[in-house]
């Protein structure tokens, strides 16, 4: 019986590994990386325009639209 349990519990682990794990974890660290360039990215234009805080708090309010549909379409399953 022992050999049983034992093939029976590396098919269990085998199919177990093939899933990516993390998921949700990289979906959040994906949304804050674009939220925090989109605010960057603002700033930057902001200077450029001679209004940075102002540009860039509203590419701080764009940042989380953007983020949601980046990772909506990489993360469809979640």
């Amino acid at each position: 019986m022992l050999p049983a349990t034992t093939s029976l519990t590396a098919s269990i682990i085998s199919e177990q590994s093939s899933k990516p794990t993390m998921r949700a974890a990289n979906a959040g660290i994906m949304l804050l990386v674009v939220v925090c360039l989109c605010a960057l990215i603002g700033f930057g234009l902001g200077s450029l325009v001679g209004l940075p805080v102002a540009i860039g708090l509203a590419g701080l309010i764009i940042g989380p639209i953007v983020g949601i549909a980046f990772v909506r379409s990489r993360f469809r399953d979640l």
